[in-house]
């Protein structure tokens, strides 16, 4: 179990709250109990504690609130011994008194004791701003609470700041400790993906990825549910089948179901009708249902404006789930089969009402899973196939509807159940049947193929002399090869699976053939990569979506890309990227969500580019067994928008994975990430070597195509600053020879950037800062390649003496940056350019709109929220901005003329 995240999907809120903090407002949290409030209120607190000169903190528990003054003793104790000397004698002697630390000589006056809190706040707050915390605020004691209440009402005026948390149903109640009116903020659930995390790293051991998707709606957005139920079901060996209840341990069932206790008898009907259906809904129940009604009533039951039931909390479903006999199910299904007019609803029910085969039921069902298919839904196919195989007498039917279940369920991203699925029939199935199984079990093996490959040699001892079984398995061992690097024996494994597939009957083989020459056909030359790229289009164009099909229109894209068609490439795998989203087909998405990644990055598109890589990163999680490359994908969803120490850290754990797995390709990738992480921490040498190493990984696996992943010119530039300028210009000659072989132009800008820099590294910086300005255009295909172009020019001026030029150069790659939405590079540009920057030198843009909101009282937080920047960023501006204005800090702008 590895360390959770501080917290999970409260970005935005967060952000909101820490505003409110600056501006000295206080913040109120409230919500039900689990959902989150002291996690956040906590780690508020860790990043706003500096900024206070006294933090007082309290958290009183239920068995406080009959304990007169024991908060108070919690919030002032201590700096009551260090100040007691601050306060008359008689205000004191009223504090000690109700806190215990004198003897009672008579009752305490409630107005002594209340002035002398106030006085002893308004003496912490002359030392700098205060804070008070109070944690499970609806546990205070009536006294404490009334104190404080009377305090803030007599802080206004002071540095005082209260942050609350209050847990409850209903409004908050403590709002009246505050001196100024807080932000009031009821938390809500966190998204199923954060919770998905959230399960990831603070179980023992995963669930499966349907299972804690299934958690998550259970928990309905409940952390402390989600946690609950999770480690309920691994008590209980980790997953329940779809069509049974969810564990749901005593403590959360004494939380939620005190509303279920006296429900009568036909609420309960009423209650297990919407738990079974797919759609639940008013016209399920006759007009007027008392049972129906006891439910809505009680609280149990929501009726949303379009007529859809709903619980008030979906944990409450689980319960009465869990309560409920078979006999019960059944008759549920029984009456919703009767009722539902959506066929593959009903086709559903009338199975799950009927527990033994059934012929005509198993057809509904398979006629039931095409439509949904037709619907964009491969997962409710995979279930419905799986229950036609369920209700299927004949064996040999049964066993290929099994097998449709199992790929419609892969193709559904739904890894675990597909999986599930193939042992199944490798325990009842025999011949081909029994063959395709394991081939699936095989592709579900993601990059793990290496350890899979044995698999390849069951298939073809129950294949016989199919020619399609045999062609696959082919098709597969050359991936395999590819994957160790064995080229010759890949391409020899490709020749051997096109002559046997001109013998089957499945157009989708010589489709999987040529995709996996693409890379060979790029060394081959700008002609072979065309003919080969029409052939595969030839194929594929108006095909049905599959996978073969998704790949192929993938590679047509990502050559475009690569040839510096950018907006054509960025249209192409957009529109893919609709059509997959709306088949289900989630496997599919997850290789277009990566290519647009790419697309988007090269394009300029940062924070575009983040979003599709965090959202390609979670799917990858949940379908791929294989860590490595959702941990790649958001790593570079950092190095676009996000933390360089971050993109670090996941970079150096897809590398161990990618190892473990002994994933080539992915392992180049990481490699080189990290090579770019090194360059932006100005570490030439580990750059140099990283990138090197990135270099090696790929051409082994016959990956050679220069704008296959843009590592030439960096390779170069870090070797010649790092001092192997003889490695360098070999690294940049072999460069140069693959990009006039392959016909990828669109990476020369590059490769004269890093010619540039062995010129001045050789001893000529002002004729390499010339070529490099000469070979400068005005636009090109990959926006962030053209800033960095400007950004090297401005080393090499700044190498030259010319600081005038220098300052030009740094500041049109920090626009170009700052367009682009590329953050780390944005402050790497600034804080060049803040090393040029004389006192008199004029203010950019940037940095006027800065000094703007730095004299309406912005914090640094709040200008970087503000104007998209990371704080670092801000805080690179503000000491340029200050030193070219001539002052010291913020306290001195009121000395500057506007």
């Amino acid at each position: 179990m590895s360390a959770a995240p501080p917290v999970l999907g409260r970005t935005a809120l967060l952000s909101r709250c820490l505003g409110a903090l600056a501006d000295g407002r206080g913040v109120l949290l409230h919500g039900p109990s689990g959902i989150g409030k002291s996690l956040l209120l906590g780690t508020l607190l860790d990043q706003v504690r500096p900024d206070y000169a006294h933090v007082l903190r309290t958290r009183p528990a239920a068995a406080d609130r009959d304990l007169p003054h024991v908060a108070l003793y919690d919030l002032l104790a201590k700096v009551l011994a260090e100040r007691a000397a601050c306060l008359p004698d008689h205000l004191r002697s009223a504090l000690d008194t109700a806190l215990l630390r004198a003897p009672a000589a008579h009752p305490v006056d409630p107005l002594a004791l209340r002035l002398a809190v106030v006085d002893l706040l308004r003496g912490l707050a002359d030392d700098g701003p205060l804070l008070l915390v109070v944690d499970d605020a609806q546990w205070l004691d009536q006294p404490s609470a009334d104190v404080l209440a009377f305090a803030a009402r007599r802080l206004g005026d002071h540095p005082v700041v209260v942050l609350l948390a209050e847990c409850g149903d209903g409004d908050p109640t403590r709002a009246d400790l505050s001196p100024a009116p807080p932000l009031e903020v009821e938390v809500p659930g966190i998204d199923l993906e954060s919770l998905g995390e959230l399960l990831r790293t603070r179980l023992d051991d995963p669930l499966p990825p349907a299972t804690a998707a299934r958690v998550g709606r259970a928990a309905g957005g409940n952390p402390l549910y989600a946690l609950e139920l999770g480690r309920a079901l691994l008590r209980h060996g980790g997953s329940v089948p779809e069509d049974e209840p969810l564990p749901v341990p005593g403590r959360l069932r004494e939380l939620v179901c005190a509303r279920l206790a006296a429900l009568p008898d036909r609420a309960w009907d009423v209650l297990r009708l919407v738990t079974v259906a797919v759609r639940p809904g008013l016209d399920l129940v006759p007009l007027g249902d008392p049972g129906l009604a006891a439910a809505r009533a009680a609280g149990v039951l929501v009726a949303d404006h379009d007529g859809g039931l709903r619980f008030s909390h979906p944990l409450l479903g689980e319960i009465v789930a869990a309560e409920a006999t078979a006999d019960q199910r059944t008759a549920a299904h029984a009456v919703l089969a009767a009722a539902v007019s959506d066929p593959i609803e009903r086709a559903r029910h009338r199975a799950l009402a009927t527990a033994r085969p059934d012929a005509p039921i198993a057809a509904d069902l398979v006629e039931a899973a095409a439509l949904a298919v037709s619907r964009g839904a491969p997962g409710s196919a995979a279930d419905l196939l799986r229950l036609a195989a369920e209700r299927t007498p004949e064996p040999g039917e049964r066993a290929a509807r099994l097998l449709a279940a199992a790929r419609a369920a892969a193709a559904a991203g739904l890894s675990a159940t597909a999986a599930d699925l193939c042992q199944a029939l490798l325990r009842t199935a025999a011949g081909t049947t029994r063959a395709w199984a394991r081939l699936l079990l095989f592709d579900l093996a993601g990059r793990d193929i290496v350890a899979a490959a044995g698999l390849l040699d069951e298939v073809v001892a129950d294949a016989g002399d199919d020619p399609t079984l045999l062609a696959s398995v082919l098709l597969r061992r050359a991936e395999v090869s590819t994957h160790l690097g064995q080229v010759t024996e890949a391409q020899a494994r490709l020749d051997e699976a096109d002559r046997l597939a001109a013998l089957a009957d499945d157009p989708t083989l010589p489709v999987r053939s040529l995709i996996m020459r693409i890379p060979f056909a790029a060394v081959a030359g700008p002609e072979v990569e065309s003919d080969l790229l029409g052939r595969l289009a030839a194929r594929v164009t108006g095909a049905p979506l599959s996978e073969p099909v998704v790949f192929s229109r993938v590679y047509l894209a990502v050559i475009s890309l690569r040839r510096g068609e950018v907006a054509a490439a960025v249209e192409r795998l957009e529109e893919l990227r609709r059509e997959t989203e709306s088949s289900g087909r989630v496997r599919d998405l997850i290789a277009v969500l990566y290519s647009l990644t790419s697309a988007y990055e090269r394009a300029g598109r940062c924070a575009e580019a983040r979003r599709v890589a965090l959202l390609g990163a979670s799917l990858r999680v949940d379908v791929d067994r294989h860590p490595g490359i959702g941990l790649t994908m958001r790593a570079l969803a950092e190095l676009n928008t996000g933390s360089l120490d971050l993109a670090a850290d996941l970079l150096a754990r897809a590398s161990e994975a990618d190892e473990q797995a002994r994933d080539s390709e992915w392992a180049g990738y990481a490699l080189g990430l990290r090579g770019r992480v090194a360059i932006l921490r100005g570490d030439h040498a580990t750059a140099a070597r990283l990138l090197g190493e990135c270099q090696r990984t790929l051409h082994d696996i016959g990956f050679t195509d220069p704008a296959l992943f843009l590592h030439d010119a960096d390779l170069a530039e870090s070797l010649a600053l790092s001092g192997g300028l003889d490695l360098a210009r070999e690294a940049l000659r072999a460069a140069r020879a693959r990009v006039a072989a392959q016909g990828r132009a669109v990476v020369t800008l590059g490769l004269d950037r890093a010619a540039a820099v062995m010129m001045a590294v050789s001893g000529h910086p002002r004729p390499a800062a010339d070529a490099l300005r000469e070979a400068l255009p005005e636009a090109h295909p990959y926006p962030l390649e053209l800033a960095r172009a400007w950004f090297t020019l401005g080393t090499l001026e700044r190498r030259a003496r010319r600081k005038a030029a220098a300052r030009e150069a740094f500041a049109e790659a920090l626009r170009r940056y700052t367009d682009a939405g590329c953050l780390p590079w944005v402050e790497l540009a600034a804080a060049e350019l803040s090393k040029l920057d004389a006192p008199d030198a004029p203010l950019s843009e940037l940095e006027n709109q800065i000094l703007g909101r730095l004299r309406e009282g912005a914090t640094n937080r709040q200008i970087a929220a503000a104007l998209h920047l990371s704080i670092k960023a801000v805080e690179a501006n503000l000491t340029r901005i200050y030193r070219k204005l001539g002052i010291r800090n913020r306290a001195e702008l009121s000395t500057v003329v506007d």
